[in-house]
């Protein structure tokens, strides 16, 4: 039986694969697959192929940024950014006739979903080319603690290589995307056509300098509606958001470490836009019944006015969901906040 065993083992030791030996392979192994991992992730790329790699998802819109700012020569006077509340709230249009502005000089770069480190790339890639007026800067009652999903698809690899702050835990998993991004990247470059990513700009497919993503509009085709929304729906979207708000853990000391995406690109964003001599405002947009106070309302003001909304909060037939505007609520923010923006515009250089 003894003798049985021993022979099982054989085979193995003969292969080299126990003991010490075998940590030492499998540690050979780790150290050329993270080489390898290193190496694709230094492999160049072409930046408009980057923006395309949200074509097909809620994001789609990040390509069209891209164009405006780097493929578009009509210069811009009012850039808004932010989350999806911002993109359902303003109408560029609208916005843009309350402001005595042509339309094509407003834009709404807001996108879906929370992640601040996405907007001050997005700003800072706007200065590469344009010099607006005003960025009007969408917040809400609470920032978010964590980056965008779409932060990996389009990021410099060297910005995401930088955490830029101790407990950015989306940190790991983005760097861990790079090398297969900068691998397909590199197979877009050699055959775009069979990767889908258009290699170069191309003014017959570009969607114009005007791009409304207000009202319902900015949902998907499946959650536009015809009529107003029950407003049961709107009560159990209300109680879904504030059963999973979590309020602040840490000692306010620690509040740039737990919210350092809000915080940290924030800052970054400001020191942007004051580089530039373009003047920054931010707007606090609602959910249905939500709170008129903002958590980070000290840190938006030392920058800039807040201009809060949340007079549109408790009219249910202003919201197509529980947290977005539809056209009616964007149409009246818009022209609102028209208004108030007036007199940040006549102060611009």
């Amino acid at each position: 039986m003894a003798k049985a065993a021993a022979s099982l083992h054989r085979p193995a030791r003969a292969m080299g694969i126990t003991g010490p030996r075998a940590l030492k392979a499998a540690l050979g192994v780790l150290l050329v697959a993270l080489l390898a991992a290193v190496a694709a992730a230094l492999l160049p790329d072409n930046p408009y192929q980057r923006w395309q790699l949200l074509d097909g998802t809620i994001h789609k819109r990040a390509r069209w940024i891209h164009e405006r700012i780097h493929h578009d020569p009509e210069p811009l006077d009012v850039v808004a950014i932010g989350p999806s509340r911002m993109g359902s709230a303003v109408s560029p249009v609208l916005l843009a006739q309350a402001l005595g502005l042509p339309p094509e000089r407003v834009a709404n770069f807001a996108l879906p979903e929370n992640g601040r480190n996405l907007h001050a790339l997005i700003v800072e890639e706007l200065f590469t080319t344009k010099r607006p007026r005003l960025l009007v800067v969408g917040v809400t009652e609470k920032p978010g603690r964590y980056g965008h999903s779409a932060y990996r698809y389009v990021a410099p690899a060297a910005e995401l290589a930088n955490p830029r702050y101790l407990l950015n835990v989306k940190w790991a998993g983005d760097l861990a995307y790079l090398p297969f991004r900068q691998l397909k990247l590199l197979a877009a470059r050699i055959a775009p056509d069979a990767m889908g990513l258009a290699p170069r700009f191309d003014p017959a497919s570009y969607r114009g300098s005007i791009l409304d993503p207000s009202g319902d509009n900015f949902l998907p085709e499946s959650q536009r509606r015809n009529g107003p929304t029950p407003l049961a729906e709107l009560q159990r979207g209300v109680a879904k958001l504030e059963a999973g708000n979590t309020p602040p853990l840490l000692p306010p000391a620690l509040a740039d470490q737990e919210f350092g995406d809000e915080r940290i690109n924030i800052r970054r964003i400001i020191a942007a836009a004051r580089a530039h001599g373009t003047r920054i405002v931010f707007v606090a947009l609602p959910y249905y019944t939500g709170p008129a106070e903002v958590q980070e309302r000290a840190l938006y003001e030392s920058a800039g006015p807040l201009l809060n909304a949340h007079f549109l909060a408790d009219d249910p037939a202003l919201f197509v969901d529980y947290g977005h505007l539809n056209s009616k609520g964007a149409a009246r923010l818009s022209m609102w906040l028209g208004q108030q923006l007036r007199p940040q515009l006549e102060a611009a250089p």
